[in-house]
């Protein structure tokens, strides 16, 4: 669990150099890039840095424009208890199907 400043800082940092390094293999500038998820180079340089100041939307485009968009679909999702849900299923009441034997 992150529960430090430190702690969130080290992981915007390293948000920051994947997404540096994604750029990288695409073989793009920090001008291109930024301009593809309409922020200005010095905005998006703000982001390989690790800033906490960049909207959340701008990391949405580069991570949709990278193809890792659906990656983000887990983040803050409720944990599911595996037991939990099996459970669940066996209690429900069951209904008839109607067939006649």
């Amino acid at each position: 669990m992150i529960n430090s400043s430190n702690e969130i800082a080290e992981v915007l940092r390293q948000l920051g150099e994947r997404l540096r390094e994604a750029r990288l293999v695409r073989n793009e500038t920090q001008e291109t890039f930024a301009a593809r998820i309409g922020l200005t180079r010095q905005s998006y340089a703000k982001m390989e840095k690790g800033a906490g100041s960049v909207p959340i939307a701008s990391w949405l485009a580069a991570s949709d424009i990278l193809g890792r968009l659906k990656s983000w679909q887990d983040v803050l999702a409720e944990n599911k208890d595996l037991f939990e849900q099996y459970e669940k299923k066996q209690k429900k009441r069951k209904r008839a199907s109607g067939t006649k034997e």
